[in-house]
């Protein structure tokens, strides 16, 4: 696991610096504690952190082929290296180490673009080829690694964090206002857009391509939605249970100490038992509660490590909750208002005192129909002969004031269940935050931009758009960029096999019956693995990773957000209504209705707002001193 950076001139007049690419790297170090690396040639310019976990010794990077014609720089893991090591030397390419990064050389030799297909893990690639005088990064198949760029006249950076691009001070902060409307709707910024206009996420399965002084992206992998009629539902469950093993196997392989996050949910006890099965020693299990017993799922954790004998560890925190907030506004670089961030912080914290990967159970949601979401957007899709009965409604509804009981039930009720599923409601909300000069320069609506023609066809499943609409944004863009930060503040590798593309391919050709049976969520999974688990953890529960964030804003945080609120800066940025958001706040306190959503978004912006303002005059200061 590393964090990469670099810089490739575009012009013969650019020259890119080695100690601006220094510069990026030691805004990651957290990414890669264990040792650096860097390589500068003609017009490119490249450097890593790097965090041992294969061959530690003989891993180091950058690493090149025999006439250093090409060198590539990776963060991430590629689980199938030893298959595709053996491959390659059967086809007379020679190994100088056993680390998983040189069978990327050797497979960029023998396939071209063409090698990303054949790679199975969690990867941001960048490759330079001499002779092509061309760089290739490539992303993996559903963005557990992250991979930001800018893409100026002269010359073209990448790096694993917006920060090491933001040591470029040549680089164009200006806001992008659609991302802060679809950050205040949907409480991510979805890809390729960040906060700034100019600074761009590669989407997953791409590849992009900087050669001749041009750039293009194409997307190499995408998941078809399309059910398989012929497969059977004990064969299905066959070959899922065979694929998880191996999914399971495959991340076990490492050179450090290794364990699990535990939380008691199905996903993560599934993951446990196939690691304890396939382990010699105890399987080490990570969990961690707040001190509330609503949130609370120890005993369903305890019951997973006593099955299987684990060396549990367990710790209940009363965390520094205004601390932590400026933690997480440092390590996400963006508004980031997946609260949940928080529990992922501290339970990697915990998990880096005793190894250096944990294996972890996201992705089962997405799957396998687990959010409790999907059954909420299936019983609305019943709804159609209500919806039209009050669609009327809905245009008188959004004059009333904020707080008039049975507004958002008007509202939401008007929408098509495909805008309904993208935050249309959220979006209304959000735009009444938004001040009338800013909102006439955001071009788009939220549910526009997000719902692509994939997503608006008519499926015969019912449950495929939705659960692609998470394939292609809620995961990539909250869920996998909450672990990869929160765990790599921590120095911490996480790795989820049930985000093994070769069982998300399987998965997407399950039909609905298959994943939500009744009210039962991810049926198919606990019918392969309900012998392996406790009866307490099958049992329907879904509480998530969550945080008690209503009573927090209303108590330990409450002083930050007042304080926040009142910031004169945050009035001054001119992109909001500073009374629709005091109200808000007044109503969460009074207890009239639950806003903790809303009101940790705007905490969270205006706390990174803060950041990016005390940033931006520290770097013009440094341009005029050195003027």
């Amino acid at each position: 696991m590393c964090g990469i950076s670099g810089i490739v001139a575009k012009s013969p007049s650019a020259e890119p610096s080695l100690p601006l690419v220094r510069r990026m790297c030691d805004q990651m170090v957290h990414r890669g504690p264990d040792e650096d690396g860097y390589h500068a040639e003609g017009p490119i310019a490249l450097g890593m952190r790097r965090l041992s976990i294969i061959d530690v010794a003989g891993g180091s990077q950058p690493i090149f082929n025999e006439d250093r014609s090409i060198c590539v720089i990776q963060n991430g893991e590629i689980y199938n290296f030893q298959e595709l090591r053996q491959n390659l030397i059967e086809r007379g390419h020679q190994f100088s180490s056993h680390t998983d990064t040189e069978v990327i050389v050797h497979l960029y030799e023998e396939y071209g673009d063409e090698f990303v297909k054949h790679l199975n893990g969690m990867f941001a690639i960048a490759i330079w080829d001499r002779n092509r005088q061309g760089l290739i990064l490539a992303r993996d198949r559903l963005g557990k690694k992250p991979l930001y760029y800018h893409d100026g006249p002269e010359q073209f950076s990448f790096a694993s964090e917006i920060k090491c691009l933001l040591e470029q001070p040549e680089i164009d902060r200006t806001i992008d206002p659609q991302a802060v409307l679809n950050y205040l709707t949907i409480g991510y910024i979805n890809q390729p857009r960040s906060i700034y206009r100019l600074i761009r996420k590669l989407p997953p399965g791409s590849m992009l391509v900087v050669e001749k002084g041009t750039t293009r992206i194409r997307q190499y992998w995408s998941v078809d939605g399309e059910i398989d009629p012929a497969l059977k539902f004990e064969d299905a469950t066959e070959r899922l249970k065979t694929l998880l093993f191996d999914a399971v196997k495959i991340r076990m392989i490492s050179d450090v100490p290794l364990g699990a996050f535990l939380s008691g949910g199905v996903d993560s006890s599934i993951v446990v038992a196939l690691m304890a099965q396939q382990s010699s020693k105890p399987v080490k299990t990570f969990f961690i509660d707040f001190d509330d017993p609503r949130y609370s799922e120890r005993q369903y954790a305890r019951d997973v490590a006593t099955m299987y004998g684990t060396d549990h560890h367990e710790l209940t925190v009363q965390p520094d909750a205004v601390g932590l907030v400026e933690q997480l506004v440092h390590y996400f670089d963006e508004p980031f208002a997946d609260s949940s961030a928080i529990p992922t912080f501290l339970v990697s914290k915990l998990t880096r005192q005793h190894v250096t990967v944990a294996l972890a159970g996201d992705g089962g949601d997405e799957s396998f129909g687990g959010y409790s979401r999907y059954q909420r957007i299936l019983a609305r899709r019943d709804a159609v002969a209500l919806r039209r009965l009050f669609s009327p409604l809905s245009k008188a509804a959004a004059s009333l004031p904020g707080a008039v009981p049975g507004k958002r039930f008007l509202q939401a009720m008007a929408l098509g269940n495909q805008e309904f599923f993208a935050g249309g409601v959220a979006e209304l909300e959000a735009r009444r935050l938004l001040s009338p000069e800013f909102l006439e320069t955001i071009p788009a609506r939220v549910s526009d931009e997000l719902l692509t023609p994939e997503l608006r066809k008519a499926w015969a499943d019912p449950l495929v758009p939705y659960t692609l609409f998470d394939l292609r944004w809620y995961l990539p863009d909250d869920i996998l960029v909450k672990v990869d930060r929160m765990s790599m503040a921590n120095s911490l590798e996480v790795r989820a096999p049930l985000l093994d593309y070769r069982l998300v391919e399987l998965a997407a050709k399950f039909p609905l019956e298959w994943k939500i049976k009744g009210h039962e969520t991810k049926h198919i999974l606990k019918h392969a693995f309900a012998n392996q688990l406790p009866e307490s953890v099958l049992e329907p529960r879904k509480r998530g990773f969550s945080i008690p964030l209503g009573d927090w804003l209303r108590g330990r945080l409450r002083p930050m957000l007042e304080e926040t609120l009142n910031d004169s800066a945050l009035e001054r940025s001119g992109m909001f209504r500073m009374d629709a958001i005091r109200s808000l706040a007044k109503e969460h306190q009074s207890g009239v209705r639950d806003r903790s959503g809303q009101l940790w978004r705007m905490l969270f912006f205006a706390r990174w707002l803060r950041r990016e303002q005390a940033s931006k005059t520290s770097a013009a200061n440094q341009c005029v001193s050195a003027s």
